[in-house]
């Protein structure tokens, strides 16, 4: 008890940055996260009409895809990158 007493302000000052730190990495994650969806939707929709994909725009979807699933993004990026895969590839 006497430890709580001493240090109570350290610990609380201590446990507030521990808080902010965590939610700051967590919203970070979710901007990430946006931006890698928003870079292949933006891909995907300027080649869905004409179902043409140059090779370094099929890459970077991919990559991209690979970065999004490693931080926990949803499936229907899965199916987005599935489609592309079908697109010809043109240089």
């Amino acid at each position: 008890m006497d430890f709580l007493k001493e240090y109570w302000t350290q610990i609380v000052f201590i446990l507030g940055i521990l808080s902010f730190l965590f939610t700051f990495g967590k919203s970070m994650i979710e901007g990430t996260k946006c931006s890698l969806r928003n870079d292949i939707l933006d891909i995907y929709d300027r080649c869905k009409d004409s179902k043409k994909i140059t090779h370094y725009e099929l890459e970077s979807i991919q990559h991209s895809a690979e970065l999004y699933f490693k931080l926990k993004g949803n499936s229907f990026v899965k199916d987005i990158v599935e489609r592309t895969k079908e697109f010809e590839i043109v240089d």
